[in-house]
């Protein structure tokens, strides 16, 4: 089944769900974080589904890289909050292991997707080079064909 849509993206919808849980999480922060670790955390886990979504959306090969590569740079981003928050007694290990657990499946699907990507990229490019050299063949074939028919 060809996907047709970002909501089909298994990363993207582990991402989203991530986002979700991760916004339930920092209401437990204290108030005096809900404009900072909290709101960071939000924000960078916010970002993995968005850039996903954007990057799917984009027509060129390295644009989407692009944009999967944000989403794996937001995905480290709150890696190290995560950090942050267990070392502020924000969150017990449990906690931890279980998100970290969740960034990895999904770093692995958005490693494994634009390795995919680049896969294609790389034939796409490879075909181009080979079309233009066959049509340079052609054309030296023509020439002298040409010359050689015509006294």
């Amino acid at each position: 089944m060809k996907i047709t849509r970002f909501e089909d993206l298994r990363v993207w919808q582990l991402a989203h769900r991530l986002s979700l849980d991760i916004a339930d999480l920092v209401r437990t922060f204290p108030k005096d974080e809900k404009y900072d670790l909290a709101n960071q955390m939000r924000r960078s886990a916010r970002s993995i589904p968005s850039d996903i979504s954007e990057g799917f959306g984009r027509f060129h090969f390295n644009d989407k890289l692009t944009f999967y590569e944000r989403a794996r740079t937001s995905m480290a981003e709150l890696r190290n909050h995560f950090k942050e928050a267990l070392g502020n007694a924000y969150i017990d290990n449990k906690s931890c292991d279980g998100f970290s657990k969740k960034m990895s499946e999904i770093g692995y699907l958005l490693n494994r997707m634009m390795k995919g990507i680049q896969k294609a990229r790389d034939s796409f490019e490879e075909k181009k080079k080979l079309d233009r050299n066959s049509r340079r063949s052609l054309t030296s074939i023509l020439s002298l064909s040409k010359d050689h028919f015509h006294p």
